[in-house]
């Protein structure tokens, strides 16, 4: 156990450190693009990410995960697993792009937002297959370089991608500049991750290897579309059904939320390859792992309630100016959602870790659906406000769900 901690905590550090500052620039870098552009400009600019994110959903069919759990388990398993995942991931990652295209030149905007969102898809191609590396580099139970390309890609983006904005004024040069610094990011994370692949790497390009694969890891895949549902549907939603100011408004309030989601992601990042290996070598510590990460995160958003709902109004008027006072009411009840955004990410990790994909699988499926509606729904009617409304009712019904499941079949 001693091991291990000291071993969590390094990792922990590292994604700590790399997420302060990333979060220092990214808000940064958000404050300067939200007073140069207002709200309008803010919403065009997350409809732009938003939109990709949503869409790509076939990026993965979640063969990432399991090739990292199976990796966590058996690191021999890693030349096994690689070649076919490499090959599956750069076609899905073609087939995605093409998805992108193909329904953005129906999307009722601008010409020049459509030509941004092409180029944005095509850079996330490259992310897509990317993170195939962040993989191996997660399963061997190390963060530091995930840790150190973020940070390299977010001083890119507030430096360059600032200076640019200053200079320009205009979010396209803006976002150029800002696929520039993903691209960076991209590369750095496939240079280390293959430091980790002994030999000579091999991609393969074979069907019926990938059926396998799918077989097995459709689960994951699943889960992280009906999570991606959850972060990325009431933002696209918001812009389609109500425009890009309030957009920006949601955008602001739900920015300073997203501050405080470094939490559980670190958390979640370096337990989840050890609680698959735990779930297999050591039950017991598996149990003292999630109860303490449990105590931990609850108490966190809890606190997190209370300051962002003390605190919105001076947070906006600090972050964003008297142009975004509309978003401090949105923040408050967003505010109520933290708790349960950090218990939901440790639950999944846990039950995705233990085998238990499945279940997790038919929740998250069923809470998507329900945020969906509820978006769709309350947005028609009060707008930002609605969508702030649907993504705590949505996210409070997911924690109920995989609480009860949890304790119910807990080992």
């Amino acid at each position: 156990m001693g091991e291990l901690k000291n071993r969590l905590m390094r990792n922990a550090g590292w994604l700590l450190g790399a997420e302060i500052i990333s979060k220092l620039l990214s808000y940064g870098l958000v404050v300067l693009l939200s007073r140069t552009l207002g709200p309008d400009g803010l919403g065009q600019y997350s409809f732009i990410f938003y939109y990709v994110g949503l869409l790509g959903i076939f990026s993965d069919l979640g063969v990432g995960f399991y090739f990292m759990r199976e990796v966590a388990r058996d690191r021999d398993k890693l030349r096994e697993l690689l070649p076919d995942v490499l090959g599956f991931k750069i076609i899905l990652a073609f087939i995605n792009f093409g998805i992108i295209v193909l329904i953005t030149l129906f999307l009722p905007k601008p010409g020049w937002i459509k030509l941004l969102i092409v180029l944005a898809g095509a850079e996330a191609m490259l992310t897509w297959i990317s993170l195939v590396f962040v993989r191996i580099i997660y399963a061997f139970e190390i963060t530091k370089y995930e840790a150190l390309a973020r940070t390299v890609e977010r001083f890119w983006a507030f430096f360059v991608g600032g200076a640019v904005l200053w200079h320009f004024g205009e979010l396209s040069p803006f976002v150029l500049a800002l696929l520039v610094g993903y691209t960076i990011r991209e590369l750095l994370r496939i240079r280390w991750g293959l430091s980790f692949v002994p030999g000579k790497i091999v991609v393969r390009f074979h069907p019926a290897e990938w059926g396998n694969l799918l077989r097995k890891s459709y689960p994951f895949w699943l889960i992280g579309l009906f999570t991606l549902i959850y972060y990325r549907t009431d933002m696209v939603m918001l812009n389609l059904l109500r425009g890009d100011y309030e957009t920006g408004i949601y955008r602001a309030a739900y920015t300073l939320i997203e501050v405080s989601l470094f939490i559980p992601n670190i958390v979640v990042s370096t337990t989840l390859p050890s609680m698959a290996r735990l779930h297999r070598e050591d039950r017991k510590t598996l149990g003292v792992l999630f109860r303490k990460s449990f105590q931990a995160l609850l108490l966190l958003g809890l606190a997190g309630t209370a300051g962002y709902y003390l605190l919105a109004r001076f947070g906006i008027l600090l972050v964003f100016g008297d142009k975004f006072m509309e978003s401090v009411p949105i923040l408050r009840i967003l505010a109520f959602a933290i708790p349960f955004m950090f218990l939901n990410s440790l639950f999944g990790s846990y039950m995705n870790a233990t085998g238990r994909e499945l279940t997790f699988t038919k929740i998250t499926g069923f809470t998507a659906l329900l945020n969906v509606v509820l978006n769709y729904v309350l947005i028609l009617h009060y707008g930002a406000t609605g969508a702030a409304v649907a993504t705590v009712v949505s996210q409070g019904v997911l924690t109920l769900a995989v609480w009860h499941e949890s304790n119910k079949r807990r080992e």
